[in-house]
């Protein structure tokens, strides 16, 4: 089995298409929303500012996320005094699940946005409070849970920090 990262723009006709074809377990739609809600993000504007990354196996899709910065970072990661990178959207297709392929590309990640954005000093992502798989697979590849985060935000979701 080939692991690749590769940016959305780079897909083959034949991979957008077959990228539409990920799917999720409902209560996943529910953490980060389905391919389509996750592709339509990738309309926001400046394009500089946010970028779509496709996990690719033997060069099929077979996952999916998106880092984004300065002009689109969500409230909740603005106001810090770091070059932040925001994660959004990771979603594995639901018939690779348990094969380590969110650890990979989160393993992958720090390296991914230096090249991308080489000020980045920091990742940064927001996770619920229920989603304790997610929560454990972050702590274990050293996100830490951020201090004094927005109480607004505590009761539903955890805010996580990488230093790079």
């Amino acid at each position: 089995m080939h692991f690749a990262l590769t940016r959305h723009e780079s897909l083959s006709h034949t991979q957008q298409h077959q990228l539409l074809e990920i799917e999720l377990l409902p209560e996943q739609i529910r953490h980060v929303g389905d391919i389509y809600g996750g592709l339509h993000t990738l309309t926001a504007r400046p394009v500089a500012d946010r970028q779509g990354f496709v996990l690719l196996i033997d060069d099929i899709p077979r996952g999916f996320f998106i880092l984004k910065r300065r002009s689109l970072l969500p409230d909740w990661a603005r106001g810090h005094t770091r070059a932040t990178t925001t994660l959004h959207a990771l979603m594995i297709d639901k018939r690779f699940q348990g094969l380590g392929l969110g650890k990979q590309c989160l393993r992958a990640l720090p390296e991914l946005t230096r090249a991308l954005w080489p000020d980045t000093e920091q990742l940064m992502l927001a996770v619920e409070v229920g989603n304790n798989p997610a929560y454990q697979l972050y702590l274990s590849l050293g996100w830490q849970d951020l201090p004094g985060s927005d109480s607004d935000h505590a009761s539903f979701e955890r805010l996580m920090l990488l230093t790079l």
